[in-house]
């Protein structure tokens, strides 16, 4: 306990009288004072003026120390008939101060009904509440997702259902989310497969030109997905979350390449593996004898 005491830090309760409670709250708690009373009171002032508060301001106290202050409200006596309005000798008023206990226990409820459209704006709802206003739309949001990009997917959710599986449906998609606009070129495939190079296409020993020992790409289906980023700007887990992206959003039955910006001087984007194009393989060879034919003190070629 004595340690405690110690370590208590002392400050100086800053003026908030004749702001506005909201702001008040946010001096005292810059200040230092976390323990703050919000009290009613009748008043003619602008509702939730701050009308005192206590302690004063310049006196210094330990941050731990309970600040009250009292705000203005007019109380839901004013919604009853002028007969329960009416104070007794001293001022005092039985039916208005039942009304303020009221008044205190159900003020979150009324603030709620109040600034009830915060709920159905994606800039300002409360961050646990977009995952509810995102089915609203049976809008599927991922939780890990920065808030940011959660309230504009939301606040866009419409509007991508409508041009969801397009080229510039899944454009916006990453453009939210990366906050850079891909180039997406459709009926384009990188790679041409596994070529064998043939020097004589009539020769039936020889594989010609256009074979391709890969399946065949249908270009009607892929589509190339070029991020104006370098790849070793990006962190895995946004790769990762690139792909489910495309994934999600491409149609079911086509194919997609991811591509990111490269480095200055790289070379260009090659084949998968070619032989005889820009390799020596099979160039001049000679067929090897078997061993069967082979003689005894004969060397391979």
């Amino acid at each position: 306990m004595v340690t405690e005491a110690l370590n208590r830090r002392v400050v100086r309760v800053p003026d908030v009288t004749g702001r506005q409670m909201d702001k008040a709250r946010i001096v005292l708690e810059d200040a230092g004072l976390k323990k703050v009373v919000v009290l009613y009171r009748e008043s003619y002032e602008d509702r939730d003026t701050v009308l005192e508060q206590r302690p004063a301001r310049g006196q210094m106290v330990y941050e731990t120390t309970e600040v009250t202050i009292w705000v203005a409200r007019r109380g839901y006596v004013e919604h009853l008939p002028a007969i329960y309005r009416r104070s007794d000798a001293v001022g005092r008023n039985l039916v208005r101060d039942l009304c303020f206990v009221f008044e205190h226990m159900f003020d979150s409820i009324e603030k709620n009904l109040t600034d009830g459209w915060r709920f159905y704006d994606p800039h300002v709802a409360p961050p646990e509440f977009l995952d509810w206003l995102s089915k609203w739309t049976a809008f599927s949001l991922d939780l890990d997702w920065p808030e940011a990009q959660r309230r504009a997917l939301v606040k866009r959710a419409v509007d991508l259902y409508r041009i969801r599986g397009t080229k510039r449906g899944l454009t916006l998609f990453l453009k939210l989310f990366t906050g850079h606009e891909p180039v997406i070129k459709e009926n384009e495939w990188p790679f041409k497969g596994f070529r064998v190079e043939g020097e004589d296409a009539e020769e039936g020993a020889r594989i010609a030109l256009d074979s391709v020992v890969l399946p065949p790409v249908e270009l009607a289906h892929c589509f190339v997905v070029k991020m104006p980023i370098k790849f070793d700007a990006v962190t895995p887990e946004m790769v990762i979350r690139i792909h489910q992206i495309i994934q999600a959003e491409k149609p079911a039955h086509t194919n997609y390449y991811l591509e990111f910006a490269e480095e200055q001087g790289e070379v260009e984007l090659r084949e998968f593996f070619a032989i005889g194009l820009r390799s020596g393989i099979g160039i001049g060879a000679e067929v090897v004898e078997t061993a069967e034919e082979a003689k005894p003190g004969d060397k391979k070629q």
